[in-house]
Formats: structure tokens, sequence, C-alpha cells
């Protein structure tokens, strides 16, 4: 009917199909391609076999192919028969030799240790019957689950096991030696562990009473100086002035203050007249109480922030002393007016200090460089002005300075030069005193990066080298210098040469003498020192440790051949005892450390231990 009616549409001609898609195309095209790729494999198929069927004719029409194909075949049959006769050979040999083995260890273990057998199989025994019971359980009740299903299995085990029980139920009470030692080690191992993971602490005790618990000695040992403090400090008064001594013992709490609120805990305990207030310690040691502690804090914060720069991460603004506020419980007789506590740190201390005698010193002397009359210097030695003092004596000095100071922390940065060293050689083929410049030296170029701390005033009040990183390596200057004399012998140059160790500076307050065994060349506080010669560090340090006693930050430079020199007074030292360092290597900076009167460089020569002008090397 659909046939009719298509073709009545069409008049009367059969329907045209439907066009063909894309993915009809494709499909058509992959088939064609198969076709194509199985005919071609059919091809070289029917071609190899045809060339093999060839060769194999070729060859079988050869004389004697047959026979050698049958050695060929024999011999391959012999040859495996034959390695498996080996491996049968050398298996029962191994077998062999296995079984002697055991049966001598066995002989010996029976005289070595008689009865060790019959102990194992009492032993081990029963854990034997066990496991294999075990095993066997498993094995049946799983052999009657495949073929019945799960729960007949089980029911299997069950039956298994009462048959097993009852047939050795005269083991089960060897079996209880062991289960008995394995849970006691159980119950041991419950206990340790409950025990150990208990969180002990110390329950402090104070006239019987528990106040509170830490979690160590440490931290008691903490609260008890603080109470310690709280209760005789300078600003305490006379009444409050009591001793007290708290106790501890090990206890369990989960509950544990720390060192203020132990503190806290025991001033409440031994005292009804406590405040809750605001204490100052300065370098750890209470030093005031107040009950204003904002204004307190306020009133520190006021004495930075002039200073601070916000805005210069290399700049920071501190006390010259450690200054902490806490909030906690003191004697209330014990506080002081905020008045007074601000005039105690806008005051003055005076700071004990220690003088080392010198030649030349005397009382009076010794008064006037520390700002005191011969008086009140005898008074704090407990000495008369008639006592004999000698160089390396100590006194002991004092001098007023400010209670809270600000100190400026600034991290600078800058570069210098690195002085080149000249190499000298010596040659017999120039005339002798004849020098020869090989290769012109060059300075090379260092950055430095330190910490300075300035006063309010910016007086600079110590220096901390940071870093000093070489940007440019000194290129040396080599010279030749010649030996050869007139009459054609050959003569010896000195052992080298000394360069000036602050070279942008060559005024000196003071030069050698027979009273005074260097130089003392004249810079500011920082200007840098080099080494004279090369050499190695034997001593650096502050006084007994580098140079020894009034030179201060100071070391001394080993250069061979019995030749040493000496730079004392440094504001700091960039190299250390044992050291290697190069001739115009930086070695510190200039300062006024030790006994010294003003910013400069003590530098001596020295020879075999004898003292050498350093004029002589130098011109004035």
């Amino acid at each position: 009917m659909i046939e009719e009616k298509n073709q009545e549409q069409t008049g009367g001609l059969p329907a045209a199909p439907p066009p063909l898609t894309t993915k009809d195309k494709l499909r058509a095209a992959w088939a064609r391609l198969q076709c194509i790729s199985l005919l071609r494999n059919h091809r070289i198929r029917t071609r190899t076999r045809r060339r093999v069927n060839g060769l194999t004719a070729l060859i079988c029409a050869l004389p004697l192919a047959r026979q050698l194909g049958d050695w060929l075949y024999a011999l391959g049959f012999a040859g495996e028969y034959t390695l498996i006769r080996a491996g049968r050979s050398i298996r029962a040999a191994a077998l062999w030799l296995a079984a002697v083995l055991l049966r001598g260890w066995n002989s010996v273990m029976d005289i070595a240790f008689p009865g060790a057998r019959t102990v194992l199989r009492e032993l081990f025994g029963p854990v034997y019957v066990f496991c294999r019971g075990v095993r066997n359980i498993w094995l049946y009740g799983d052999g009657v689950r495949r073929e019945r299903g799960f729960w007949a299995g089980i029911v299997a085990d069950v039956q298994y096991l009462g048959r097993g029980a009852v047939r050795y139920a005269g083991l089960l009470p060897r079996m209880v030696v062991y289960l008995l030692p394995l849970a006691a080690l159980a119950v041991l191992l419950t206990v340790v562990q409950f025990t150990v993971g208990r969180p002990y602490t110390l329950a402090v005790e104070v006239n019987g009473t528990t106040v509170g618990n830490v979690a160590n000695e440490t931290v008691f040992d903490a609260a008890r100086e603080d109470v310690l403090q709280r209760v005789n400090y300078a600003g305490a008064s006379g009444d409050a002035e009591v001793t007290i001594e708290p106790t501890y013992r090990l206890a369990t709490s989960s509950d544990v203050l720390d060192e203020g609120q132990m503190a806290n805990a025991i001033l409440s305990a031994v005292s009804d007249e406590i405040s809750e207030g605001t204490a100052l310690y300065l370098d750890g040691e209470l030093t005031a109480v107040c009950a204003e502690g904002s204004q307190l804090q306020l009133y520190l914060s006021s004495l930075l922030e002039p200073y601070e720069d916000p805005d210069d991460p290399n700049v920071s603004v501190n006390f010259n002393r450690e200054v902490t506020v806490e909030q906690g419980l003191y004697l209330t007789g014990s506080f002081m007016d905020y008045a007074d506590v601000v005039a105690l740190l806008s005051g003055v201390r005076q700071a004990e200090r220690v003088y080392t005698v010198v030649a030349g010193d005397s009382i009076s002397l010794i008064a006037t460089k520390n700002n005191l009359t011969t008086a009140e210097l005898c008074e704090l030695n407990g000495i008369t002005t008639d006592t004999a003092i000698f160089p390396g004596d100590e006194l002991i000095v004092t001098r007023e300075e400010a209670m809270l100071e600000v100190q400026i922390t600034r991290t600078v940065s800058w570069t210098e030069e690195i002085p080149f060293s000249t190499k000298q050689t010596q040659s017999s083929d120039y005339a002798f005193g004849t020098t020869r410049t090989v290769q012109e030296g060059e300075n090379g170029v260092r950055t430095i990066t330190a910490e300075n701390v300035y006063a309010t005033d910016g007086t600079m009040l110590g220096q901390t080298i940071l870093s000093s990183e070489i940007t440019k390596e000194p290129v040396d200057r080599e010279i030749v210098v010649g030996t050869k004399l007139p009459s054609g012998s050959v003569a010896q140059v000195g052992n080298g040469t000394f360069i000036w160790p602050v070279p942008q500076y060559t005024g000196c307050s003071r030069w050698y003498s027979s009273t005074h065994k260097g130089v003392d060349i004249r810079a500011p506080a920082g200007t840098p020192i080099y080494a004279s010669a090369s050499g190695v560090v034997t001593k650096a340090g502050y006084e007994r440790a580098g140079a020894g006693t009034g030179y201060g930050n100071s070391l001394i430079i080993d250069h061979g051949n019995g030749y040493s020199t000496l730079y004392s007074h440094c504001l700091s030292l960039t190299v250390s005892a044992g050291q290697a360092v190069r001739q115009g290597q930086l070695i510190g900076y200039v300062g006024s450390t030790g006994r010294s009167t003003g910013n400069h460089c003590h530098f001596e020569i020295r020879h075999n231990g004898r003292y050498l002008p350093p004029q002589n090397y130098f011109n004035k």
C-alpha cells in the first residue's frame, strides 16, 4: 500500500532512496578499507606459504637431508633428557645431604641438650595442635558451606570444635599455662598505659592549702621567684616584707596555671592586703607597682613615639633596658603613685663599674678621670690616700646614668674600597734595588651592612656588623725586585712590606717612644682598619681575649718570620682568632674601647717579641 501510494505521488515511478548521510559514507569507506586490508594480508600469507613450501621441498630434495633431520632430532632429545636426569640427580643429592645434616644436627642437639626436644614438644605441642585444629575447622566448615550453605557450615564448625574439645580435653590445663601469662601481660600494659597517660602536675601548697597546679618544676620556681620579688622589692613597705616559701607535691590534674596566675594565687592565699595593679620590670627586676596601668603604658609609648618612623623599616626604637609591664596581684603597701613612678623613670641611677689602674695613675688622678672626689673614691673602695696602688689593680668607680633611655637602632649599608696588596718576587735578571711593575694593582669594593645604635642626641653608642660582601675582588699589584749585584752575585731582599692600617687618615696623636710602643692613628669612630700584612690572627676579642688588659677590642696578626702587628681600641672586630687574613683585608673599625681617651687606632709592629718603631716603615 505504501509503495502504491508512493508510486501515485511520483507519477507511477518507484520512489528514490533517501540520500546517504556523512556518517553512512564514513562507515562505507571504513568497510572498503577493511576489505582491502584483509585481501592484501591473504595474498601475503599465500605467497609466504608458497615460498616456505618451496624451500622445504628443496631441502628435502638434497642428499642425506632426511638423515640430517633425524640426527638433529635425536641430538636434541638426548640433550634434553640428559639435562632432566642431571636435575633429578642434583635434587636427590641435595635432599640426601639435607637429611644427613638434619640427622647430624638432631644428634648434636640430643647430646648437647638432652631432653630439649621433649621440652619443646611439651611447650609448643599444644600451640601446634591448636593451630592445626583451627585450620581443620576452617577447611571442614568451608567444604560444608559450599555443599549445603552458610548456616550448615557454621553448625559443622561448632560440631567439629566440640569433638576436638572432647578429644583434646587433656591439653586444656596446659593451654591455661600459656593464657595466664598473656593475660597478666595484657593487664600490666593496660595499667602502665593508663598511668603514663594521666596528666601529672605539681600541686602548689601554701600553709597546708593547695592553691593550684603547675605543669612542671620550672614554672613553680619562676612563680615562687615572682612572688618573692613582689613581696620584697625595694618599693614595698616594711610591714609587707614577709617570707613566703610555697611547696609542691605530685598530683594529677588537667587544670594548670602559668607563672603569673600561680604567683597571684599564692599571694591571695597568704594575705588579704592585696590589690590588682600594674608592675614595671626593668631588666627582669621589679621596679615599681602602681594602679594606673593604662597611664603607665601611654607614658612609655610617649617616650618612644617621637623617634619612631613607621615608614622606615631600617629604624627601630627601644629602651636601653628591657621594659616589661604586667598585670597581677600585689601587696597593697607596695603601690606607688603614678607621679612617683614617672619621676623614678625620668631620674638617674648609679651604675657600678670597675676601673683598672695603669702606669702613672694615682688615686687623685683616677678620681678626676671618673668625676669623683678623692674622698668618694676612697670610700667606695675602703682605702685611704696613702694606699699604694699598682698597674693592673681594679678600683670601683661609679657614674650617674639615666634610669631609662631611648635608643635608636638603624640598619645602614655602605660601600668601601678594598686596598689591593702588592706581591713581590725576586729576580737575578735585574740589578739590585731596581723594581719592575709586572701588573698594576686595582682596589676592590665591598658592601658592608651594620646595625648602629644611637642616643637621642645622635651619638653612636655601638655598632654590630651584620654582613660584609665583596662585590669586586681587588687585583694584586705584582712587582719584581732585582737581586743582581755588580759583582755578579745575588743578594737577598727583606721580609716584605707593611701598609698603613688606616689609609684615609695619616695623622697620629702619639708616635712610638720609650714609654709608648706604637702609634695612635687619629680617626673618627667607625673608620675601617685593614691588615698591614698577610698572616694569621692569633688573638681577637675584648681585653684579655685580645691583645690584653687596657687594649679594649683588639687583635694580633702573626705574619711569619717573627713579625706580628697589633691593633687595639677598636669599636668592633670583623675577624676572629685562627682566621687567615690577607694584606689590606678589613679587620675592624676605629673606636675608643679599653683605656682610651678618644677614637683612635693603636698600631704596633713587633719582631721576635721586640717592639719596632712604625715610623721606620712609614714617613711621618
